[in-house]
């Protein structure tokens, strides 16, 4: 899983990036549109300990997030309709964009609009990329009627027919997350990688004297949540930030004297995973316990081939088992007497926190 994390100029982006990828990239206002920060970050997750323990696995291999820090976006960028190319290439690679939304009041960091203004914001950082789209989008268009002007091949039709539903949508100043795709049509324009139609988790960044008050700030971002692929969350990354950087014992402390419950990468993470529809599955065993991302609806041949390519073509079943159960039997022998360990054909459907077994043909 990759994201983007974008945002206004002075709105605490570093700071997030930091405090997901724990990191120590310099924050304070740098604007260089080639400068661009980049993170792959463990996913913690205690099912991963526990099944490590149970089978005394001497490697523990968590899941990752690549983070991608960019510059942030200026006005001048929407009313020139221009976006660094660099920048774009990088975000154009994600799976998902975060974008930070400033609501904390900091005199010593004026905002470069001279006000602080979480929905302004939103939509000028969405009027950007509706741009930076419709640009892509006018520009093949009109390729592929001077290439096919006189012929009529249905690949290029339908293409065409789609490009011109995203050009309608995306003057009318909406995000290609609004279309309705077929799957097919989602294949057909993916390889452009289109800004607007990423899934959208905005990040509203307050300060510490603000915790109180969550709620209330939130009340007018809510309508954002009913837009298709959007969530929002809410955090104070500069406390975050401070948190990410102490060891266990002081984070627990700290966590309890400022009523926070969970961190902000658990809180990030959980949302990103929702949004982009992903689940967790184990591999464990003496040698090595493993956690894998998939995406929700695959199979147990898919998760054959995320643990390695041959395994897909060479499956023959898994054996599949919920993490939990499978440490409170404390073996797969155990497990298996009771039950609880069954075997599935290609067409099971991979449950979050499933751990798999996988027998695959070595002759293949």
């Amino acid at each position: 899983m990759k994201i983007g994390i974008v945002g206004r100029p002075q709105v605490g982006k570093t700071t997030v990036f930091n405090t997901l990828a724990q990191s120590n990239a310099e924050v304070g206002g740098y604007t260089s549109r080639g400068h661009i920060n980049l993170s792959t970050a463990n996913i913690p997750d205690e099912r991963l300990a526990r099944l490590a323990e149970t089978f005394e696995s001497p490697k523990r291999t968590p899941a990752t997030i690549d983070y991608v820090d960019v510059a942030g976006v200026t006005k001048s960028d929407v009313e020139q309709a221009e976006l660094d190319s660099g920048m774009l290439g990088e975000l154009r690679t994600v799976d998902a964009l975060a974008h930070v939304v400033r609501l904390f009041e900091d005199e010593s960091v004026p905002h470069v609009d001279g006000s602080v203004d979480g929905e302004r914001d939103i939509e000028s950082v969405s009027l950007e990329f509706v741009l930076a789209d419709l640009q892509i989008v006018e520009g093949r268009l009109s390729r592929l009627r001077k290439q096919f002007q006189n012929q009529k091949l249905p690949e290029q039709q339908n293409e065409i027919r789609l490009l011109e539903a995203c050009q309608q949508t995306l003057e009318s100043g909406k995000p290609l997350r609004a279309l309705d795709l077929s799957i097919n049509e989602e294949k057909l324009i993916r390889g452009y990688g289109f800004l607007t139609q990423k899934p959208l988790l905005l990040v509203c960044n307050i300060g510490e004297t603000q915790l109180a008050a969550v709620d209330e700030i939130l009340k007018p971002f809510a309508k954002y949540e009913a837009e298709p692929q959007t969530a929002v969350i809410v955090l104070a990354a500069q406390l975050e930030m401070e948190l990410s950087q102490l060891d266990e014992t002081d984070t627990e402390i700290f966590m309890a004297e400022m009523g926070l419950h969970e961190s902000a990468l658990e809180r990030f993470i959980q949302t990103s995973y929702q949004l982009l529809g992903l689940l967790t599955f184990f591999t464990t065993g003496p040698v090595e316990t493993r956690a894998w991302t998939l995406q929700a609806g695959q199979t147990a041949v898919d998760a054959a081939g995320r643990v390695h390519t041959d395994f897909a073509d060479a499956f023959i079943r898994s054996e599949t088992i919920n993490w939990e159960d499978l440490v409170t039997c404390g073996s797969y022998p155990e497990a298996r007497s009771k039950g609880l360990l069954q075997a599935e054909g290609k067409t099971y459907q991979v449950q979050e926190g499933d751990v798999l077994l996988i027998l695959a043909n070595p002759t293949h």
